[in-house]
């Protein structure tokens, strides 16, 4: 069913993905706006009419739907801008800002209700309402909660944090909803204080989605990693280009839904500076068609033919076997000559150690292959975190 309303109102032609993408956060926010709209004018009437600080309580939640839903519209219609040169990444993490709009709306409605609530448990007032209003309120439940699942569902479309944040917004609008309809009933047959209570429940509701909401807005701001899979993805359709030996310290940043790739790309160092430029170019142009990245492309001229290089590759890579603190190693180099014997290579560290392991660490490798290989120089470059 939801498919079938989506395609009709905002059918898939031929325009670009990121214009598709628009419209369906554009149409997602005025589809809450309306539903928010009708219901808050429902549950305010039912609320100033029975005198209920929980049913005034929603409806203000109701209306901070319809206000974050507003703002979903505005954080889709700014990510659409261009590149211009005040924002080179273009205009993308503005979705990320809606959604902390969002939340913090979440929060502050909450923690103004917090304070009404505690003085409706300290001096309770009976509440009685009509069943039909009872009623009335039980469907304006069901209805955010098919609002949610819908919201649900154009994000899983689309694959926007802002969406997700929005159906829980009506999602936690339903449940407090829930608890307003149980108050109701429970001033019906004499218990005043439920009201009170079902407020604070409404407030704390509110507080906390908020916070879960805001905290992955911030990581989105700040910069998350990517996910494992993505790394791999990229490696795998870097390795399956002619001519490369390998991929490391892959980085991926994502400013909405545009994403920026960089790889170094081990070849072989007897390539020509023509053969290096097209593997490159290669690599590039499957990256930008697979995943729609724009990707930065490092070489590394390796030579793995050397026998030394091949002996000192077999030894690291019994000592990773063996040593979890080392995830990869990669770019081995081996300078022999008259005045220098040097053995150079770069690693990647577990995540989550602490510079004084990482010293720890380079320091047990450099006298592994000492050991190893005698009166070599060791020098091993830890690649960044979020290098991979």
């Amino acid at each position: 069913m939801f498919e079938t309303i989506t395609n009709y109102f905002v059918p898939n032609t031929k325009e670009s993905a990121q214009i598709y993408r628009t419209k369906i956060g554009v149409f997602e926010g005025w589809v809450s706006v309306l539903v928010n709209g009708i219901l808050f004018v429902i549950k305010l009437t039912i609320g100033l009419m029975v005198g209920a600080v929980s049913v005034i309580a929603d409806a203000v939640h109701t209306l901070s739907d319809m206000v974050s839903s507003a703002v979903v519209i505005w954080g889709f219609k700014q990510s659409e801008k261009p590149a211009d040169v005040e924002h080179p990444y273009g205009h993308g993490r503005a979705e990320y800002i809606a959604t902390l709009i969002i939340a913090v709306l979440l929060m502050v409605a909450g923690i103004e209700f917090i304070q009404v609530a505690i003085d409706r448990i300290r001096n309770p007032e009976l509440v009685t309402s009509e069943w039909w209003m009872v009623i009335a309120l039980g469907a304006t439940i069901i209805l955010k909660e098919i609002t949610a699942r819908y919201a649900e569902f154009l994000s899983s479309m689309i694959a926007s944090g802002t969406l997700h944040a929005d159906a829980w917004h009506h999602r936690t609008d339903a449940i407090s909803s829930l608890l307003v309809v149980g108050a109701l009933i429970a001033g019906n047959y004499g218990f005043p204080a439920v009201d009170g209570w079902a407020g604070l429940g409404v407030a704390l509701f509110l507080i906390y989605t908020g916070f879960e909401i805001a905290k992955g807005a911030v990581d989105d701001l700040i910069g998350k990693p990517p996910t494992s899979e993505e790394v791999e993805t990229i490696r795998q359709i870097v390795m399956n280009v002619d001519g490369v030996l390998g991929a490391h310290d892959i980085t991926v940043h994502s400013y909405g839904h545009d994403k920026f790739a960089s790889v170094h790309v081990e070849i072989d160092a007897i390539k020509s500076t023509g053969e290096a430029h097209d593997i490159s170019e290669e690599v590039e142009a499957r990256l930008e068609a697979s995943l729609g990245v724009e990707p930065t492309i490092h070489l590394d001229p390796v030579h793995p033919n050397d026998p030394l290089v091949q002996e000192v590759m077999n030894h690291l890579s019994e000592i990773t076997l063996q040593d979890d603190r080392v995830t990869d190693f990669h770019d081995i180099r081996v300078v022999n000559t008259d005045n220098h014997q040097v053995i150079l290579f770069g690693t990647n560290m577990k995540i989550g150690m602490t510079p004084r392991d990482i010293i720890a660490c380079n320091q047990d490798l450099e006298k592994s292959l000492k050991e190893k290989f005698g009166d070599y120089e060791v020098q091993i470059k830890v690649s960044p975190m979020h290098r991979y």
